[in-house]
């Protein structure tokens, strides 16, 4: 491990998290936010019971990192979902009548906001290195990283994925 590799990580996660919690500011409309929840109250329920939640949850979470790994469109993808993911907040916030803000916020305290945000930088981190080793021509050389950061990835989030649906499961 190299510390460049470590310092654009680490600037990664930076650039992710405020971005994420400079688009929670914005006001949204509460429209939105109604319809952000019934989405996510028709695919995230707690009558899915705690393995059907932890598995969908975790699901979905790796899918969004694998497209952040992708090599030359990993990280702007990465930055759009981060976006996205605030913009969803500030509309959720903005329905119930809350800053938007707040709810990132919140969630911070919670350990799977930090596993997710590792996993995703970790995912955006090695979508810059692949690239620059396609570019350099020793793609195959990064390939066992690459492997390597895509299973570990996998399996922080499928603990994240449960650790997020205890959570909604004893209503936080």
């Amino acid at each position: 491990m190299n510390i460049t590799r470590i310092k654009i990580y680490f600037i990664l996660l930076i650039v992710n998290v405020t971005l994420l919690f400079v688009v929670a500011a914005l006001p949204s409309s509460p429209q939105v936010g109604q319809q952000i929840m019934n989405s996510l109250n028709s695919t995230v329920s707690p009558s899915q019971g705690l393995v059907g939640m932890g598995t969908s949850i975790a699901g979905h979470n790796f899918l969004l990192s694998l497209f952040m790994s992708l090599p030359f469109v990993g990280i702007p993808v990465g930055l759009f979902i981060m976006a996205d993911t605030g913009y969803a907040f500030s509309a959720i916030g903005s329905f119930e009548g809350i800053p938007g803000v707040s709810l990132p916020t919140l969630e911070a305290f919670l350990p799977f906001f930090w596993m997710e945000f590792a996993s995703y930088s970790a995912m955006m981190t090695e979508s810059y290195f692949m690239t620059k080793a396609i570019l350099d021509g020793n793609w195959r050389k990064e390939l066992p990283n690459y492997a390597l950061v895509i299973g570990l990835v996998a399996v922080t989030l499928m603990v994240s994925g449960f650790v997020e649906a205890f959570f909604i499961s004893i209503g936080v």
